[in-house]
């Protein structure tokens, strides 16, 4: 007698219903997604700060810069080099030669025609400006927080963003950001005066 095989039928899987653990994923991961994109991802991680726009910085131009420091880098900076830009100078002209200082000038004008070395903020480029310190509002905060006898390290770091007038070029510089530092070979760098600065905690 013939024996017949009955097969049975695949019982019907049940439909997916979305539970809580699928919801939640879904929801972060359209989070990732729109949230870089929100208005509230730039208040929680602003944009990287701009770098400093260098394509103005040319003899007879105008340009932007800004500039970490504390008042004590009045008396900490220089740069040596030999020659006058637009009546400034280095306090050297060689590495253990000072230039002379002349006798008509003032005794204490926040030299006015001294180029000091300093580097933007954020990206660290070197610029070389003469009377940094007797901007109007330089020499206000200068006088405010003198740093003779103070620590540095009691000093509050503040950024200057000035406008700068270039007047020179200097193809072979040395800077120092210290009296008792080697000097530092930097290559080629713009010489600026200040128009306008106005300062800001760091």
């Amino acid at each position: 007698m013939a024996t017949t095989t009955v097969r049975r039928r695949r019982p019907k899987e049940p439909i997916p219903v979305a539970s809580g653990h699928f919801l939640i994923a879904a929801a972060l991961l359209g989070a990732m997604i729109v949230f870089p994109f929100s208005p509230l991802a730039n208040w929680l991680s602003p944009p990287e700060k701009d770098s400093t726009d260098t394509s103005t910085w040319q003899v007879g131009n105008t340009g932007k810069a800004k500039v970490t420091l504390v008042t004590a880098d009045y008396e900490l900076l220089g740069c040596s080099h030999p020659d006058t830009f637009d009546g400034a100078r280095c306090s050297h002209k060689a590495d253990s030669e000072a230039h002379a200082k002349d006798p008509a000038a003032p005794l204490d004008d926040n030299g006015t025609n001294l180029i000091q070395p300093y580097r933007t903020w954020p990206d660290n480029k070197l610029v070389l400006i003469a009377g940094l310190w007797a901007e109007p509002n330089m020499a206000l905060r200068l006088h405010r927080e003198p740093s003779a006898g103070v620590d540095q390290k009691k000093l509050s770091r503040f950024v200057a963003d000035c406008e700068l007038k270039f007047v020179g070029r200097v193809e072979n510089v040395k800077v120092r950001w210290s009296p008792g530092q080697a000097w530092v070979p930097e290559g080629a760098a713009m010489i600026a005066r200040p128009v306008k600065c106005s300062l800001a905690a760091e």
